[in-house]
């Protein structure tokens, strides 16, 4: 398998305070890995560091063996990050969007337009396309980041609590698009609160505490619940020290 990202001492401060300190992280061709923890434990902003967002204070990071910090467009090709607020134009359509995207992605242009629809219909946007993103409800508006950051197909794909707002029909959804990229050879990196879809989706879960990892779930650990996500929820608990 090919290393997708390669983070290696991750550092980053606000302030005196380091809200990421040290975090070592790999993601490999086909893997999702799922970050934990409670409020303020540095999830996000490890994201968007690793997204090229936020500068680094301390350590590297490489997508496809493209340093971040010395080739920040070029390593940023390789990647899509999709926050919890998305910075979509509000007069644009989910329609517009994609074409942007499709520009700027230079994705193929005979294939998009039919993905970006089978996409949509199965987040249950179909009969938006065309809309300003404005007169979407929230949770709408979340759904067609999610269509966009699916639509690029980059070979590593971060999602910030990615379930946000999602009714059951669409977030189980997600989750079927999600393992059918992962299958394609797409690696996710999602930020998340749920117990059950971290064990239905992820090969490997971190728990962050303080901005450090404070424990890690293998895939066999992972799968020693058995599905069980209440005593899933109480071992994250236990590693956070809750």
């Amino acid at each position: 398998m090919t290393t997708v990202l390669r983070a290696s001492g991750i550092v980053r401060r606000y302030g005196p305070r380091a809200v990421v300190d040290g975090v070592d992280l790999d993601l490999c061709t086909g893997e999702i890995v799922v970050l934990l923890g409670e409020n303020g434990a540095g999830k996000t902003t490890l994201m968007r560091t690793l997204a090229g967002e936020l500068g680094l204070d301390g350590g590297s990071v490489e997508v496809l063996g493209i340093d971040l910090g010395r080739e920040p467009e070029r390593a940023r090709r390789g990647l899509i990050y999709v926050s919890q607020r998305p910075a979509l134009a509000p007069l644009a359509s989910l329609r517009d969007h994609a074409e942007a995207l499709a520009a700027f992605r230079g994705l193929a242009t005979a294939a998009w337009p039919a993905e970006m629809v089978a996409l949509a219909s199965a987040l249950r946007l179909g009969d938006v396309l065309d809309v300003p993103v404005r007169a979407l409800s929230g949770g709408m508006q979340h759904k067609c980041a999610l269509v966009l950051g699916l639509l690029a197909n980059t070979p590593l794909a971060m999602f910030d609590e990615p379930h946000t707002g999602l009714d059951v029909r669409s977030a189980l959804a997600l989750r079927e698009l999600i393992r059918g990229r992962r299958a394609s050879g797409t690696a996710f990196l999602l930020a998340s609160h749920l117990a059950e879809a971290t064990l239905a989706l992820a090969d490997r879960a971190l728990v962050l505490r303080g901005g450090r990892v404070g424990c890690a779930f293998g895939v066999t650990e992972l799968a020693a619940f058995r599905g069980d996500a209440r005593a899933f929820e109480q071992a994250v608990l236990d590693a956070m020290g809750a």
